[in-house]
């Protein structure tokens, strides 16, 4: 059996690595969040066919797509105002 002070250890420790993992979570970015739910194969990059499961973000795709080249990369989402959850400042001339 273990003692109730490697119980309250544990119990903390525990509360310590929860802790950790809400800050790290609340710190991730709207384009980060985008990027690890829809870039399904893991090629850095959102195409046109991943981008299909979140309709706001399909909307703005040409828009965010800066070099045109038919896929968003993480840098993209982040620039832009037109990220869904973003709080990318306003670009000169938009």
């Amino acid at each position: 059996m273990m003692k109730r002070r490697e119980k309250v250890f544990l119990l903390l420790l525990t509360i310590a690595a929860l802790q950790g993992i809400m800050v790290a979570e609340a710190n991730t970015t709207a384009a980060q969040r985008l990027m690890q739910q829809l870039d399904v194969n893991k090629d850095g990059v959102i195409s046109l066919k991943e981008a299909v499961r979140h309709t706001e973000l399909l909307r703005n795709f040409g828009l965010i797509d800066d070099n045109e080249d038919g896929k968003l990369t993480e840098t993209e989402l982040a620039k832009s105002k037109l990220t869904p959850g973003s709080t990318a400042p306003n670009k000169a001339g938009d």
